[in-house]
């Protein structure tokens, strides 16, 4: 089995320190390599780097997406499923995952987070370490989770949402689609769709009209 990691950036070499603990303990992949479709690198930390119509000459390989981008995130997604190409998951050998929680294709799951009992990570969602995420708690598809983000029980957080790092949610609390939480924030209140919200208390500043985090 080839794993290929779509994206060759930062976070494409975290996800790469990952894949190899899990392989260091499950010994799962013959090959690891990025794929990417801008960059001219053909090599990266030791691993090949290849677009995508070379990925899709490659038989028996599975991909996990290392973009932090939440849309891209689910364009990526859309381009791989529409090639009918699989989608791998992986969990960092230092989580904790309750064998309640339900953890859908192509998420990843960082160091020394915990997934507590009843929660839902949905498809491709992308969980950073050291997050600790409660009893019953769901995230959305194609969600950013930055690291030392902690929602209390029963919080539902919803599609493309990035959440920034040391961030904090009340229990039972309702986080709309799209919408940004900056780092360091507390938030009490539900918050709608496509919103920004900062502070402690968190407040809704602006609106996420282009529903992206990274703006050029």
């Amino acid at each position: 089995m080839i794993l290929g990691i779509y994206g060759a950036g930062g976070l494409g070499r975290e996800i790469l320190d990952i894949a190899l603990r899990i392989n260091q303990v499950k010994n799962k992949w013959e090959e690891i390599c990025f794929i990417d479709d801008i960059s001219t690198v053909k090599q990266l930390n030791g691993m090949n780097v290849i677009n995508f119509e070379e990925l899709k000459n490659l038989k028996n390989a599975e991909v996990i997406i290392a973009i932090g981008e939440p849309l891209y995130r689910e364009q990526i997604y859309i381009k791989l499923i529409n090639n009918n190409i699989k989608l791998s998951t992986l969990i960092d050998p230092t989580a904790i995952i309750s064998k309640h929680a339900l953890i859908e294709e192509g998420v990843i799951i960082g160091a020394y987070s915990s997934i507590n009992t009843n929660a839902q990570i949905k498809t491709n969602c992308l969980i950073q370490p050291y997050c600790l995420i409660g009893h019953d708690v769901k995230i959305g598809k194609h969600s950013v989770i930055s690291t030392h983000f902690t929602p209390g029980g029963g919080c539902e957080i919803g599609d493309r949402v990035f959440v920034g790092m040391q961030s904090t949610v009340k229990e039972k609390i309702e986080i709309g689609n799209d919408c940004i939480i900056g780092m360091g924030s507390v938030v009490f209140k539900n918050t709608t769709t496509n919103m920004i919200v900062m502070g402690n208390p968190a407040r809704a500043i602006l609106k996420n009209e282009e529903h992206k985090v990274f703006k050029k």
